[in-house]
């Protein structure tokens, strides 16, 4: 037991001094709080002002723009006077001009511009209001409509809100989605990543002789549990700043932005009246809401969807499932990876053995597509329960809700099936690591591992 401490020691104080380590350490929690903040930074980040000057020549749209926080809409009169505003005015960015009409009504509109495009913003905003001009018009002059009674009609909508019935939860399947699919790739690319670097390890101490040396002092099954111990606890101790230093970055986020979290996180209106003055009220509510995030006040459905589905989500029984998943699927592959390693002299005559390997991960990666439409589907559940795959898609379930009988019957096969691939893998690194020169078949390991 001594000797197998002494080879944990070596593999993780070798590593853990690596500049690498470091810096892959500091990155990732860069990265995850980037993922976190970014989609509430740019929902919320003011755009720039720009000038847009309207020139009407079909009589329906002149002085019918309605200017915003980042848009000024000038009424321009000819288009000659407007290209000259265009080239003198810093104030004027664009050129809306509508031609005389031929027909009843406009067919074709133009934005010009000089040297730089408009923002997608600015055009989005001048397409939006043309349709929304030219609505009107016809709901007023056809079915007598005024635009302040359709906006009262149309400035609310349903929301769909999927909930479990027993517990009352929202669903928020997007949010759950990226968060699962997040979760599959980590653990994947976690072991495939650590369980590389056994391989790796134990190829170099082959090619260079130093394992003829160790292996006088040091049993081979000890120094293969030395060194999959050892570059695991590399893993958990980088796993660990993961989470400490994103928890950090994250928390820094929410109170730089406290005010934004707060609104998104408030509860709406769970009873509506239909009829009456309180109807109408809240109507002119919903119209208040929107005007507010129009002019910068309030905060996109989108965004409040974000941050209530991560409010949601049981972070602590992520990373206790995470862990678990990682630290066993880890020692399955790493195990079976370092008897890659004893067996080959080098990278190129591995891949023959690690694309096998390595299929039952990339084919869980491959099928996330189709696990994504139905979570909870047979397949979705036999590869969850699968311990080759179960790494991967139980995770990416998890955040969706998966039955506690499932989650136990996928942690005990898996507990059940890594100490049997540790036993087939010792045996045949016990019998390759001294030879050199030979290619070993797929027959030599069923050999190694009957014997």
């Amino acid at each position: 037991m001594n000797k197998i401490l002494l080879v944990i020691q070596r593999e993780y104080l070798t590593r853990v001094r690596k500049p690498s380590f470091w810096i892959l350490t500091l990155v990732v929690p860069l990265l995850l709080a980037g993922i976190y903040a970014i989609p509430i930074i740019l929902a919320t980040r003011p755009i720039e002002h720009a000038g847009v000057m309207v020139v009407d020549q079909s009589g329906i749209f002149s002085g019918q723009f309605r200017s915003h926080r980042n848009i000024t809409y000038y009424e321009g009169g000819s288009l000659e006077y407007a290209r000259r505003q265009l080239r003198q005015n810093d104030s004027v960015d664009a050129i809306v001009y509508i031609p005389a009409r031929e027909t009843t009504l406009p067919q074709q509109a133009y934005l010009y511009y000089q040297s730089d495009a408009p923002s997608v913003a600015v055009q989005s905003d001048v397409n939006v209001q043309l349709q929304e001009i030219l609505r009107n018009c016809i709901l007023l002059d056809v079915h007598g409509i005024t635009p302040e009674d359709y906006a009262l009609l149309t400035s609310t909508h349903i929301r769909l809100r999927t909930q479990d019935i027993e517990t009352g939860r929202d669903g928020f399947l997007q949010v759950k989605s990226v968060v699962g699919i997040v979760l599959a790739f980590l653990v994947f690319m976690a072991v495939f990543l650590f369980g590389s670097q056994v391989m790796r390890g134990v190829m170099e101490e082959k090619s260079s002789r130093i394992v003829e040396v160790v292996v006088c002092s040091v049993k081979p099954f000890q120094l293969m549990m030395g060194k999959v111990v050892g570059v695991g606890l590399i893993g958990l101790t980088q796993f660990a700043l993961w989470v400490a230093l994103s928890g950090v970055a994250m928390g820094g986020l929410r109170l730089a932005n406290s005010g934004l979290f707060e609104q998104a996180q408030s509860k709406p209106v769970s009873q509506i009246s239909t009829k009456g003055a309180e109807a109408t009220a809240q109507f002119q509510a919903a119209r208040i809401q929107a005007e507010q995030y129009e002019a910068g006040l309030g905060v996109d459905n989108s965004v409040r969807e974000l941050v209530e589905g991560m409010a949601n989500i049981n972070f602590g029984l992520l990373l206790g499932v995470f862990l678990f998943y990682f630290i066993f699927g880890y020692f399955l592959y790493a195990s079976l990876f370092a008897a890659v390693g004893s067996m080959v002299d080098n990278e190129t005559d591995s891949q023959q053995f690690t694309v096998p390997l390595t299929l039952p991960l990339l084919l869980s990666l491959l099928l996330l597509p189709a696990l994504l439409n139905a979570p909870s589907s047979s397949l979705s559940q036999w590869l969850s329960i699968i311990p080759f795959t179960s790494p991967v898609v139980m995770l990416f379930r998890i955040p969706f809700g998966v039955p506690i009988w499932q989650i136990v019957l996928s942690m005990a096969l898996l507990l059940a099936t890594f100490p049997l691939c540790t036993w087939a893998a010792a045996k045949v690194y016990r019998r390759s690591i001294l030879r050199y020169g030979q290619k070993t078949t797929w027959r030599q390991v069923i050999e190694h591992v009957v014997k």
